[in-house]
């Protein structure tokens, strides 16, 4: 059997999760697999035919995960409306959901269908690749099978599944849910989480405290690195926050070319709620409502709400020490103390609307872009202040990428598929991908930002 389970979500109260079944599919065919996470995982993919990544014939009864979330700041229970975890892998220790995405109705799914677009499975398996390459903790995509059915969304497209792998798929809104239905297994259903994820508080004097605070490390950690990269997720509710501090859900998400902290590309954020700058803001407003689902404990443990409040009251000091560690890294600074000259030139950006991935690049190696942005006088006064303290190459090359999945680029080679059936254009966005830290000779374009125009109506799907 290819997938051995030993799914332990299961022995916890049996209103967190419903038995599912994937829905039957006749004819699937595997688009794409992931052969390296598949020996990341010990995973034999001579054995992963199509009808193993459909769940078709799953080795124990799926499970739905039941869960709540702040969703642009309304709060509503929700649950998986369109995806199963087929069971927990184990291998060399580690533990590994292994769930479907696009594989039919649940309990959850209200008014929805359960199906997933192949566009849309695609776009997320192309970027939790990226976002794996940039060194960046995230959710993994195994595959993407395309079903032998009809999706109608903004178009009617081939339905596909997503085979996503994940720490696990216990998020901020799993608390809230549980808080909000079932408070007398909050201890419980923390004691649990924090054995799967955090066994090293075990051993500390105030467990379910420092749960909070290694909650808050870890989001925080995630968040930074996305800003280090131009990454804007798009929705950021609390039920798409992982616990475990995992980057997942890639739907309405997208790169920031251009610099501009209002950058939204998201078709239902009308009012910039989780824009690339406020994704520091929409943290902390979402680590209260984790703290608020915790509040239950303090009435069964020795942990006080006040307690919370003050490790909260912490979190811009803590996330400024990330953010200019972050930043003087990609300013090639090997010092700390220069948080004035990150800030000067975060402010260049801002007012040049310069290209952010290029900019770095640009001081690292002057002349890589014929862009006038970086021919301006301000431009090179801030390279000459920069070279008295920073351009260290070595910090510069491991914080800076080479490329990330340009938006028009992603497009076309979603468009390619649906218009001709082939693959050549995603493929090629991968390979260049795997190793974005390295310059390839394969020409300018992979790093080249698309037409101001063309980010300035540039429009991304939940597709549920």
């Amino acid at each position: 059997m290819v997938f051995s389970f030993d799914t332990t979500y299961k022995q916890l109260d049996s209103d967190l999760y419903s038995i599912v079944t994937p829905k039957r599919i006749a004819d699937p065919e595997v688009l794409v697999l992931n052969e390296g996470l598949c020996a990341d995982l010990g995973l034999d993919t001579a054995k992963l035919n199509a009808q193993i990544l459909a769940g078709q014939d799953p080795p124990e009864e799926p499970i739905a995960q039941a869960y709540a979330g702040h969703q642009y700041g309304s709060f509503t229970n929700l649950g998986d409306g369109r995806a199963m975890i087929l069971g927990e892998y184990v291998h060399d220790g580690e533990r590994y959901d292994i769930q479907l995405k696009g594989s039919g109705r649940t309990p959850y799914s209200g008014r929805g269908d359960g199906n997933a677009t192949v566009s849309s499975m695609l776009r997320e398996y192309l970027y939790s690749y990226a976002m794996q390459s940039l060194n960046i903790k995230t959710s993994r995509s195994m595959a993407v099978v395309e079903t032998d059915e009809a999706v109608e969304r903004r178009r009617t497209e081939p339905g596909a599944i997503l085979v996503r792998v994940m720490n696990s798929h216990i998020r901020y809104g799993t608390f809230q849910y549980v808080a909000n239905q079932a408070s007398d297994e909050l201890q419980r259903f923390t004691d649990y989480v924090i054995d799967r994820h955090y066994p090293k508080l075990r051993q500390r004097d105030r467990t379910y405290l420092e749960f909070f605070d290694a909650v808050m490390q870890s989001s925080i950690e995630m968040v930074v690195d996305w800003l280090r990269v131009g990454f804007v997720h798009g929705v950021m509710n609390t039920d798409n926050m992982s616990i475990d501090g995992e980057t997942f859900d890639y739907g309405p998400c997208a790169f920031m070319n251009y610099y501009d902290e209002e950058t939204v590309f998201s078709s239902i954020d009308k009012h910039g709620r989780y824009a690339f700058g406020n994704q520091r803001p929409i943290l902390r407003w979402n680590l209260r409502r984790f703290a608020e689902a915790l509040q239950p404990l303090c009435t069964q443990s020795a942990l006080t709400y006040d307690e919370l409040e003050i490790k909260l009251d912490e979190f811009e000091d803590r996330f400024d020490a990330h953010y200019y560690t972050m930043m003087q890294k990609k300013l090639g600074i090997n010092a700390d103390g220069e948080k004035a000259l990150v800030d000067e030139f975060v402010e260049w950006l801002r007012k040049s609307n310069a290209d952010y991935t290029n900019a770095f690049l640009e001081l690292e190696t002057p002349g890589t872009f014929d862009d006038p942005m970086f021919a301006t006088a301000k431009f090179e006064q801030l390279r000459e202040q920069l070279a008295t303290v920073g351009l260290d190459d070595t910090l510069m090359q491991e914080a800076n990428p080479r490329y990330v999945p340009r938006n028009h680029l992603v497009e076309e080679a979603l468009d390619e598929y649906l218009e001709t059936g082939e693959l050549s254009k995603f493929k090629m966005l991968l390979t260049v991908l795997e190793t974005p830290y390295t310059s390839k000779d394969i020409g300018s374009q992979f790093q080249q930002p698309p037409p101001r125009e063309f980010d300035a109506d540039y429009t991304t799907y939940c597709n549920t």
